[in-house]
C-alpha cells in the first residue's frame, strides 16, 4: 500500500536519496546571531554616541557582509583578515561611526575571533534532524565556504563533532558554487552526486551550485512563516533559484524548501526519500 504523503508534498519519479551534505554557517551554526553579538560587544566604545537602532543596522551589514567582501576574499581579491577590516569600515561608515586607523582595525578583527566563538550555536532543530538520520541510516556531512580547519574547529566547538564527513573550500580546491566542493562531499560519503541532498540556506552557492554539480538540492529558510509554504506564495525577498537545463523546479525556488530541518528527514524517509530532480 502506498504511503500518504504529508500535505503539499508530491512524489516524484526519481532516485532515492540515501546522503545528505549540509552547510555550516547559518544552516548548522547561527553564525548570524554570533557574528552580530560579537560585532556589537567590540563596538561598544566605538559607536556609544551612535543610537542602538543604528548599531544593530551596523552589526546586521557586519554579519550579513553587506559589502560582498567575503566573496573577494574567495576570489583571492582580499586577505581573510583583510576583509573582515573591510566589513567594520563599511559597517561604521553605514551609521557615521569612526573611521578607524589600520591599527584599530588590525586589533578588532583579531579581537572578533575570542569574542565570536563562545557566541557559536548550533540551531536548536540541528541534533534532532541528524538524531533522526542517525536512525534512518542516511549518512551526512558538510561542505563550506571556509577552510575545513577553521570549520572542524567550529563543529567540535558547537558540538557538532559528529559530523566527520567535511570539505573546505581549501581542501576541494575552490570555493561554492563550484562543483567540486560538491563532488568531494558526495565521495566521502560514498556516493553518487545523484543520490545525495545537498541543504543550504543560499540560493545561489548552496542550491544551484549543487544542482549544476548533479546533487539534489533544498533551500533551507528559517524566515518563512508556518503556514506559508509550499501551500501559499513565494515568501517576499526569496530568491528564486533555477534547476539546471531538463531538471524539476517544482516550488519556484528549488526541488525542496524547508522552514526547518525538522521537515528534512520527512522529505527522504524510507517511505518517501524521493525528491524531484
Amino acid at each position: 500500500m502506498e504511503a500518504t504523503l504529508p500535505a503539499g508534498r508530491t512524489r516524484a519519479a526519481g532516485r532515492a536519496v540515501s546522503g545528505v551534505l549540509f552547510d555550516i554557517d547559518d544552516t548548522l551554526v547561527d553564525l548570524d546571531a554570533a557574528a552580530r553579538a560579537g560585532f556589537l560587544r567590540l563596538s561598544a566604545a566605538h559607536l556609544a554616541r551612535i543610537p542602538d537602532a543604528d548599531r544593530e543596522r551596523a552589526a546586521a551589514a557586519f554579519s550579513s557582509d553587506a559589502g560582498g567582501f567575503y566573496e573577494r576574499y574567495m576570489a583571492g581579491e582580499l586577505t581573510f583578515a583583510g576583509q573582515r577590516m573591510r566589513r567594520i569600515s563599511h559597517a561604521y561608515a553605514l551609521v557615521g561611526g569612526p573611521e578607524l586607523p589600520e591599527a584599530e582595525l588590525a586589533r578588532f578583527t583579531a579581537d572578533f575571533e575570542d569574542a565570536v566563538r563562545p557566541a557559536w550555536r548550533p540551531f536548536d532543530d540541528v541534533h534532532p534532524c541528524l538524531d533522526e538520520l542517525d536512525r534512518l541510516g542516511v549518512p551526512y556531512g558538510a561542505v563550506s565556504n571556509n577552510v575545513a580547519a577553521y570549520q572542524r574547529e567550529k563543529l567540535d566547538i558547537t558540538g557538532l563533532e559528529r559530523i566527520r564527513v567535511l570539505v573546505g573550500s581549501d581542501t576541494a580546491g575552490a570555493p561554492k558554487p563550484d562543483p567540486r566542493p560538491f563532488l568531494a562531499g558526495a565521495d566521502l560519503l560514498g556516493l553518487e552526486p545523484a543520490d545525495v541532498l545537498y541543504v543550504g540556506d543560499n540560493p545561489l552557492n548552496d542550491v544551484r551550485g549543487a544542482l549544476e554539480a548533479g546533487l539534489r538540492a533544498a533551500l533551507l529558510d528559517r524566515s518563512i512563516p508556518e503556514g506559508t509554504f509550499p501551500e501559499g506564495t513565494l515568501p517576499e525577498g526569496a530568491f528564486p533559484v533555477m534547476a539546471p537545463e531538463g531538471g524539476g523546479n517544482v516550488t519556484g525556488l528549488a526541488p525542496a524548501v524547508l522552514r526547518t530541518l525538522a521537515e528534512l528527514p520527512g522529505l527522504i524517509s524510507p517511505e518517501i526519500r524521493v525528491i524531484p530532480r
